[in-house]
């Protein structure tokens, strides 16, 4: 752990990211005297469910992924965290503990800032307030959809369903029309969020990959398709 250093060309790159610019001068400088950065290795845990919920994190650099288990032990929910994005959302403003844990898909960066310190900030300030309750209302929106798509009967149409909201939310042009997911997913991952199997997700990618729909190459997919999949976003 170590306190964000004060560089001017440094903290003038983070103040432009979109989720500190509508601090004032003094609200930001606040923000930034609290502010930690930390490294994490994949597979480390950055919070687990149900611990004190008193950091919120800002990712600079890799993917994180949030979970939660049912009593049966099989995923009740599950989100990815890509670079320049805060979290977690859940809780804020009101819940004691994180409602689920996280952690580093791929070696990450991240800053932290002390929860109770971001959220009397942000209660001071409209424009952020109004920031965060519309990033708040988009991921509902997101886990509405994804709950409406988990409801179809087919597992062919549910796999790339999941895939096309991982290119959505994930994905990066690397040529006209071409998008990459610059991290890697697992046909494991992808069966849960599909809520099928392995091996089922196996034969569907294997089907994709002779349609030169998508490549999929050590965990890493590329949509060659781009529209085939938006039609199914």
């Amino acid at each position: 752990m170590e306190k964000v250093r004060r560089d001017p060309t440094y903290l003038q790159k983070l103040r432009r990211e979109e989720l500190f610019v509508g601090f004032t001068d003094e609200e930001f400088d606040i923000i930034q005297s609290n502010l930690f950065m930390r490294h994490y290795k994949k597979g480390q845990i950055l919070f687990d469910e149900g611990d004190r919920r008193d950091r919120v994190y800002f990712l600079r650099k890799g993917l994180v992924r949030l979970e939660r288990y049912d009593e049966s032990a099989t995923f009740s929910y599950f989100d990815y965290v890509k670079k320049h994005t805060l979290f977690p959302y859940g809780g804020m403003f009101h819940d004691e503990d994180y409602h689920y844990s996280a952690y580093a898909v791929t070696d990450i960066e991240v800053y932290y800032i002390p929860m109770q310190l971001f959220e009397e900030t942000v209660k001071n300030n409209q424009e952020q307030l109004i920031y965060v309750f519309h990033k708040l209302s988009k991921i509902l929106e997101n886990h509405e959809v994804r709950l409406q798509r988990c409801l179809t009967s087919s597992a062919t149409e549910r796999i790339e369903q999941a895939l096309a909201i991982l290119m959505k939310d994930l994905g990066e042009a690397i040529a006209p029309h071409i998008v990459e997911i610059p991290y890697p997913i697992t046909l494991k991952e992808l069966a849960t969020m599909s809520g099928t199997t392995r091996e089922t997700v196996g034969h569907t990618i294997k089907k994709l990959k002779q349609e030169k729909k998508i490549e999929y190459e050590h965990k890493m997919f590329v949509f060659s398709d781009i529209h085939y999949f938006k039609a199914h976003g």
